[in-house]
């Protein structure tokens, strides 16, 4: 009883335990290199900068580079500015500070490392328990407001420059964070069409966060599109459809991510009972076919996370053959090179293979992994996979399930593939402008979200069991 309590007692104090901020060199900033450059802003238990000099720092150093291609990373469970997640970061960084089409493009490459405390302390089997204390922390921190801040304050400083872009990406409980942060923008800035989102792509990987928010952001979206094919036909201000093609919000799911399957599931529902959750709501399923749409518990989408949802995955990643890209020598490029209206992308590297060790401080060529298995992959609507998964692919929120050769498990999204994939994702989202002598790589603009059409009727849809 006693060796109980104690635990009990130390898994609590663990959630209370914080860490001074991490100080690099005199200005709170890591030694900036000749490709890319990189800034801490640490956030704490409840959300609040642990140093606002860092904040300040981070906007300084953007408002330094001509053209920013700004890259905010929110990491997830059991990493930390300390932890090995930092060195992945500066990879993908590095990598893509060495495209071709960043450098003719003279896109300046800048990293923030959005940090929170992941990771209370670092026991094994202990570490474990520690879920529903850090899901806690990521869903404090996502509802308060310096986070959402420091993504406003980061996004304002990259656009005092022409043609800047800003990435968001999210990983596990850093996906729950980035998915809250994102949702507080999308209904508020609808059909403004001189103001835009403080994000042009928010990608979220393996997100550990339930699917209450996905189904209620993607019901809102289904109101703004018109029927029409799975090339999304929007619905604008005047009424009139409108086709696109690109997503506004991206979540990647990998097909064997045991964590999110198996662990989150559980530990929610463990959480559920402990909390004497009995009532559920109904709500409507956002399927795309009417005939799959009715209302249902919303335990479903609580208990599920976005990408091991039928009624949210919306698109699939399907194997087409081993073929390579034409006159290309690395899938990172070739999918950053060249638009693919078809969804059609490549990989380049054997399954779990990562970059190797980044040269020393200051700068040098990123190093590649040997392309020896190229492959050619299509984003297709999910239904075209499996009859179970129902999304609807007209929305430009995409939930996408990933083959486990790109995304292995978890924590498998710097691999070289995953790297190549969300290289894709970046031109699908930001496709070439045509000229008269053939695509300018100078990436074109992001789209607007359009506008609520006027008295849309309301849907009611026939109620099942829970």
């Amino acid at each position: 009883m006693r060796v109980a309590v104690a635990g009990a007692f130390l898994l609590a104090f663990a959630g209370c335990v914080t860490k001074p901020p991490a100080y690099y060199g005199a200005n709170n900033t890591p030694p900036t290199g000749d490709d890319y450059s990189l800034a801490f802003v640490e956030l704490g238990e409840f959300g609040s900068y642990k140093d606002r000099t860092q904040i300040g720092n981070a906007v300084q150093l953007i408002a330094k580079k001509q053209r920013p291609l700004l890259v905010t990373y929110i990491h997830g469970w059991h990493n930390g500015v300390t932890s090995g997640d930092v060195g992945k970061f500066k990879k993908f960084l590095n990598r893509l500070a060495h495209s071709p089409m960043v450098k003719s493009s003279n896109l300046d490459v800048v990293g923030v490392y959005l940090a929170w405390p992941g990771d209370s302390f670092r026991v094994p089997v202990l570490s474990t328990f520690t879920f529903w204390d850090r899901k806690r922390a990521a869903e404090r921190i996502a509802s308060n407001s310096d986070c959402l801040d420091s993504i406003l304050e980061l996004s304002r400083a990259a656009r005092q420059r022409p043609k800047s872009y800003t990435i968001l990406l999210g990983h596990s409980f850093g996906g729950l964070i980035l998915e809250r942060a994102v949702a507080h923008t999308v209904q508020t800035l609808q059909g403004q069409q001189a103001v835009k989102a403080p994000w042009d792509l928010a990608l979220v990987l393996n997100p550990a966060s339930d699917a209450v928010l996905s189904r209620q952001m993607v019901v809102g979206l289904q109101q703004l599109y018109a029927q029409g094919d799975s090339s999304s036909a929007s619905m604008s201000s005047s009424g009139q459809g409108s086709t696109e093609n690109k997503p506004m919000i991206v979540e990647l799911a990998s097909e064997n991510d045991q964590a999110t399957q198996l662990t989150f599931p559980i530990g929610t529902s463990i959480g559920a009972f402990i909390g004497a959750h009995w009532g559920w709501n109904k709500v409507d399923v956002p399927a795309r076919d009417v005939a799959d749409r009715n209302s249902i518990s919303e335990r479903a989408f609580y208990l599920s996370t976005p990408g091991n949802n039928p009624f949210l995955i919306n698109y699939a990643v399907q194997h087409r053959d081993d073929s390579s890209a034409d006159g290309e020598n690395d899938a990172f490029d070739a999918n950053l090179h060249r638009n693919r209206d078809d969804r059609v992308f490549y990989t380049s590297a054997p399954r779990k293979a990562e970059a190797p060790n980044l040269p020393a401080e200051g700068g040098g060529r990123a190093p590649k992994s040997a392309t020896t298995e190229w492959h050619r992959w299509q984003i297709v609507p999910a239904s075209e996979v499996g009859k179970k998964y129902k999304g609807d692919p007209r929305v430009p929120y995409w939930v996408i399930r990933v083959p486990s050769h790109i995304i292995d498990n978890h924590g498998g999204i710097w691999s070289e593939n995953s790297m190549a994939m969300m290289a894709a994702i970046f031109r699908l989202s930001f496709p070439l402008p045509a000229t008269k002598g053939g695509l300018d790589l100078v990436p074109g603009p992001m789209s607007v979200l359009p506008k609520r059409a006027p008295n849309l009727p309301a849907k009611s849809y026939p109620q099942t069991k829970s």
